[in-house]
């Protein structure tokens, strides 16, 4: 890992890498099989579990901006460890659904928690950072955070290939241990208490400021447009590989590990070339146009035999991870840029925001 220098230099986010490890791990065995364990396991029908998690987006999305004011004025350690645990509980408590009215009130927890722990990261890592090891080490996160999917999406493998619903309920169950692990490191990260992320916001600031900066919401609208693809990753893969095509089902691990593969390798390269506001823009420019090759490739699946359409899969997801590497980075820098003098946890859960409204929630640090 030191020689791809995939860890933060800083100490405390080289610890918060650890955590994010752990805890995305179970991620990615949730994100291989909870559409699965959904329709095959519990026995809801597609449509119910796209109702059931967009009522649960809708939820989270609505307190994500009080979740980010509570993170400001109660510290934004506490704040993520509490709903770190929430997730957790939700998790474990989605193998015990055995209806659509119980999976609606499961998930709507799950989605508080999963828009929280989404929105207060950035602000957390903030607190732990110096302004000028950001922008790489957000990049070396999401390297970590990739590993852990990958990571996840291999165990994950064995279950798919097995198929039951014993097996599936097995990822969900380990993606809660894995979240309770990581709240437990992050327990142990220290946040100095005269952080300016830890101290209460004066009474002044309101909490709609952010959508007061035209330029800021420009960003952030626009990266939410780009950030589409998320929904194609965490959600529908699984779905589209196993009712629409012949390739394998464990051909969503695959497709995953070569994303994990392809963020190891270069998201710290092309990071480092998206530092300033004309090269971000230029990155988004080149995301837009991978995103939008991959939307072609993955219309052909269906219509080839089950090792072209494996082959087809791990093109479109070259092209896929090709434009989020060249997204993310981008939409860092510009935020950044462009971000008012707000409180941080607050304004950054409205970009959060922006990008959960396109659909189902995947990590990025």
């Amino acid at each position: 890992m030191a020689g791809l220098n995939l860890l933060p230099a800083s100490p405390r986010l080289r610890r918060f890498a650890y955590a994010n490890l752990v805890n995305t791990i179970g991620i990615g065995l949730y994100l291989a099989g909870s559409a699965l364990f959904f329709t095959r396991a519990v026995g809801l029908s597609v449509g119910q579990v796209a109702l059931g998690l967009g009522v649960a987006t809708g939820v989270g999305l609505a307190l994500m901006m009080p979740l980010g004011k509570l993170a400001d004025r109660y510290g934004v350690k506490k704040i993520y460890l509490i709903l770190l645990i929430g997730q957790a509980i939700a998790m474990a408590s989605f193998t015990l659904v055995d209806s659509f009215p119980v999976f609606v009130c499961v998930a709507v927890v799950s989605g508080i928690a999963e828009s929280g722990v989404a929105g207060t990261a950035g602000a957390f890592i903030h607190a732990i950072s110096e302004p000028g090891e950001r922008v790489v080490g957000r990049a070396q996160l999401r390297t970590s955070t990739n590993i852990g999917l990958g990571v996840g999406s291999l165990l994950a493998a064995g279950a798919l290939a097995v198929g039951t619903a014993t097996s599936y309920t097995i990822l969900i169950a380990g993606n809660s241990l894995l979240f309770a692990a990581a709240a437990v490191l992050v327990s142990r990260i220290h946040v100095s208490t005269q952080s300016p992320e830890t101290v209460a916001p004066s009474p002044a600031v309101s909490l709609i400021a952010p959508l007061r900066d035209a330029g800021y919401m420009a960003v952030t609208a626009t990266n939410a447009v780009l950030s589409l693809h998320v929904t194609v990753l965490s959600f529908a893969l699984p779905l589209w590989v196993a009712n629409h095509t012949q390739a394998p089902v464990w051909s969503v691990s695959a497709v995953l590990l070569v994303n994990t593969g392809l963020v190891v390798l270069f998201q710290v390269r092309v990071s480092k070339s998206a530092g300033t506001v004309p090269t971000a823009a230029r990155a988004a420019r080149r995301a837009g146009f991978f995103l939008a090759a991959s939307c072609a490739v993955m219309a052909l699946t269906p219509h080839v035999a089950a090792w072209p359409a494996l082959v087809v899969l791990i093109g479109w997801a070259a092209l896929l991870t090709s434009g989020n590497s060249c997204r993310a980075p981008a939409s860092s820098v510009s935020a950044s840029i462009w971000r008012p003098m707000t409180p941080r946890a607050s304004t950054r859960v409205l970009s959060r925001s922006a990008r959960a409204w396109c659909g189902p929630w995947r990590p990025e640090p």
